[in-house]
């Protein structure tokens, strides 16, 4: 089954829906599936860090989006989706969206699976 997750937060982050989403996609991969993340750029980085085709750093694609600090937490992330989350999950033809978050990137992840 190909799997996307879209993800809020993700590694290199510390936090809960960081090493959810980490577990979830290696359980997928372990079991035969295919997993796909979509998940903001890190801080150091910001949007230079997006990278729209993905990276395999776990052995799975994770394709990065732009994001920005959150005023007043830094080390919180806003993914700024564009065109690259519609278009990753179209490349992928997953039968599951996952959205791990509801925020502006978990919108676009659901609005571009209902399409």
């Amino acid at each position: 089954m190909r799997v996307v997750v879209v993800a809020e937060s993700f590694a290199p982050q510390l936090n809960g829906v960081a090493h959810s989403v980490l577990r979830v996609a290696e359980h997928l991969r372990a079991r035969g599936h295919v997993p796909l993340v979509v998940a903001p750029a890190p801080g150091a980085t910001g949007g230079e860090g997006a990278s729209p085709q993905g990276e395999r750093p776990y052995g799975y694609e994770v394709v990065r989006v732009p994001s920005v600090p959150l005023p007043g937490y830094p080390e919180v992330r806003v993914a700024l989706p564009g065109r690259r989350v519609a278009d990753a999950i179209a490349r992928h033809r997953p039968h599951v969206v996952h959205l791990a978050g509801p925020l502006a990137l978990g919108a676009a992840g659901g609005a571009a699976a209902g399409r």
